[in-house]
């Protein structure tokens, strides 16, 4: 069940992060390049960071699995 319910909210956090850099990036956009850079940087640095992680702790890799699902599923909505 826990597994489940890691996989869920993964696939939650991954599924919103492709929308909020893209309203991020429009205002980033006004301010500099820099920022707009840094912000879609965002979602793969968590991705790489819940990669890593799951080496000491392997249950984490549901949660990881979940997070690439929903960002997948966040992008295709988006049309990127």
């Amino acid at each position: 069940m826990g597994g489940l319910l890691g996989g869920l909210l993964g696939f939650g956090l991954g599924r919103g992060v492709p929308a909020l850099v893209q309203g991020g990036g429009r205002l980033a956009r006004r301010q500099n390049q820099l920022g707009m850079g840094l912000l879609l940087m965002v979602p793969w640095l968590v991705g790489a960071l819940l990669l890593l992680k799951a080496l000491t702790a392997p249950g984490l890799l549901v949660l990881a699995g979940g997070y690439w699902l929903g960002m997948v599923v966040g992008r295709r909505q988006l049309g990127l």
